[in-house]
């Protein structure tokens, strides 16, 4: 399929089975047969992340894609940047967070400059803590990569969003096939790791068929561009610094991090010659709404 013709078929309503034989669902043949288990995040390497990343885009599809709701849940709060900017737009958003230092940290950034009630709930994906239905609209940005059991967080999803809504609607993000940043992993680190293949693709793919399952089966995809930014004037610099980002992001602490860094270096430069202060982000936003494809 060429991207012409992927373009077209994203914005269609998809099935499940064409979510999964997707082109931007790939590379079609590294889809693994199982979820490899969740990357692990350090504090610092998460927060070295956020400093740099810029996600516009990603916040202006969210927010659209929720116009028309009221009662939204965010499962991940992460940073709380788009579940304050929704709670600005809607007047309230409530989110789950796992890790209890970002829990505080959404809690003090109540309110935050966009406004609105933003209602914090420390918690897994897995058992959320709500009733069945709650909300009309539950949206997860970049949460599927470090869930214990993909299946049952997604089935968890599905359970408290109420299709009976006019507007019900689940929105996932991840990762799209041409990712820098999981490209750069995947060359270099995971094999260091000795560790199977990054597969973003498989997580959506899952999670539509899994969603599908609990009767949300009408999807439609859309691209988004995010970027790590790197500022500093020299390429030594830049390098040095992407190469500490991206193995603390997912490998802070593993017995062979500074062989990762060192690898690092020559695909950085290969890198930085195309972009020279930048790595893309870049993903995929999955919708699914209650019904069937046609």
């Amino acid at each position: 399929m060429s991207v012409q013709q992927g373009t077209r078929a994203a914005a269609n309503t998809l099935s499940a089975a064409q979510v999964r034989t997707h082109p931007w669902c790939g590379p079609l043949d590294r889809a693994p047969q199982r979820y490899r288990g969740p990357h692990r995040l350090s504090a610092g390497g998460w927060q070295s992340f956020v400093d740099r990343l810029e996600r516009r885009e990603e916040m202006a599809v969210v927010r659209a894609a929720l116009t028309g709701n009221r009662r939204v849940l965010d499962v991940g709060g992460g940073t709380g940047e788009i579940t304050r900017a929704v709670a600005g737009d809607l007047g309230r958003c409530v989110t789950v967070e796992p890790h209890v230092n970002r829990v505080e940290r959404l809690r003090l950034g109540v309110g935050g400059t966009d406004g609105g009630e933003l209602e914090v709930h420390p918690g897994r994906a897995e058992a959320l803590p709500f009733a069945d239905g709650s909300f009309d609209a539950v949206f997860s940005a970049w949460v599927l990569p470090y869930v214990d059991d993909l299946v049952r967080a997604v089935r968890e999803i599905a359970r408290v969003c109420d299709p009976t809504h006019g507007e019900a609607k689940v929105v996932l993000i991840g990762g799209s096939p041409d990712n820098e940043l999981v490209a750069l992993l995947n060359e270099v680190c995971v094999p260091i790791a000795g560790e199977s293949h990054d597969h973003q693709g498989y997580l959506l793919a899952t999670a539509a068929q899994t969603l599908s399952e609990h009767g949300f089966g009408r999807f439609s995809l859309s691209r988004t561009e995010a970027a790590l930014h790197f500022t500093e004037p020299s390429l030594a610099e830049r390098i040095r610094s992407a190469a500490d980002l991206l193995v603390n992001f997912w490998y802070d602490g593993h017995p062979r991090a500074a062989d990762m860094r060192e690898a690092l270096v020559p695909a950085l430069g290969r890198h930085f010659a195309r972009r020279p202060h930048a790595i893309g982000d870049q993903g995929l936003v999955l919708v699914a709404r209650p019904g069937e494809s046609a």
